[in-house]
């Protein structure tokens, strides 16, 4: 699949009513329905293919906030998936937007897309989970996860200052030396995340860039949110939910997928063979035509 060579639309900023900024950017027309797009960790809302006849065609537009710490967004601690669950309805309400949008999340944003999705629900008709993650600090999600993130887990609440260290280090190779540091991160991924990235170089070394702006500050808030509990119930989703997965994740494997779904009342699970974590990227326009498909109904 290709997609248009423009790049992203340009950044935007919002004020938050406690003095804080909100970065954000927005595909497609103001006028139309409204998508919000959580993104990944390590990266930024900037890392969606820009495909405007697609978004104009299915009538949607997609807000991807950028969390605390990330590209323009202001530093927020202790960061949370609540606190930036209002955030984002902070956003909508700033634009103007009063009606129930679609949310979207993929890997760890998914959670945050359920934090939306479970806090606000009057604000959210539809949500789509993207290869997504399960929270890292609840207890009965925990007994879940494999050893790995277990071990993962472990180390970031163990020793902050060792991410803190790496996430600051990364951030200045981000800055300094992105075509280098896109390579090295690709060369360590797994064969079916590997052969999408070398598709999408450019657009996910951008977007990893612009995430690791403040120092890696809003890496490692997001990191150490992700392993606190959650503050909110996943039961409490009230929205239909869809969950894409690729049944060759390498980051997270699909496992405990259907966990998730029992969880979120038998949630239909699209299972794609031979796909893996960065699937959003190869199926963008059949997630998109199933969001607007949601919505409409």
């Amino acid at each position: 699949m290709s997609f248009p060579t423009a790049g992203p639309p340009p950044p935007l900023t919002v004020g938050l009513p406690d003095g804080r900024r909100l970065g954000y950017t927005r595909y497609g027309d103001p006028a139309h329905r409204a998508v919000v797009y959580q993104h990944g960790f390590g990266t930024s809302g900037r890392a969606l293919p820009p495909d405007a006849a697609l978004l104009a065609r299915l009538q949607l537009q997609i807000l991807a906030p950028d969390r605390p710490g990330t590209g323009q967004s202001s530093v927020y601690r202790p960061l949370t998936f609540p606190s930036f669950a209002d955030d984002v309805v902070a956003l909508l309400d700033a634009l103007g937007i009063a009606g129930p949008v679609g949310v979207m999340g993929w890997s760890v944003g998914g959670v945050h897309a359920l934090a939306l999705a479970a806090r606000h629900p009057a604000r959210v008709a539809a949500g789509q989970l993207l290869s997504t993650c399960l929270p890292l600090g609840e207890p009965e999600a925990y007994r879940h996860l494999s050893p790995l993130w277990k071990a993962l887990r472990w180390g970031q609440v163990s020793f902050p200052w060792l991410n803190r260290t790496t996430f600051l280090w990364l951030s200045g190779q981000w800055r300094r030396h992105p075509d280098r540091t896109i390579d090295w991160f690709i060369r360590l991924m797994f064969a079916e995340e590997k052969r999408v990235s070398h598709q999408h170089r450019a657009l996910l070394r951008d977007a990893a860039a612009w995430g690791f702006a403040h120092h890696g500050r809003g890496v490692y808030d997001d990191a150490q949110a992700w392993c606190r509990p959650p503050g909110f119930r996943i039961e409490d989703v009230q929205a239909p939910v869809r969950l894409w997965h690729g049944a060759a994740d390498g980051v997270w494997a699909p496992g405990n997928i259907p966990y998730l779904a029992q969880r979120l009342g038998g949630a239909p699970v699209h299972l794609l063979p031979g796909q893996g974590h960065m699937l959003y990227l190869e199926n963008w326009t059949a997630i998109l035509e199933e969001m607007a498909g949601m919505m409409n109904a």
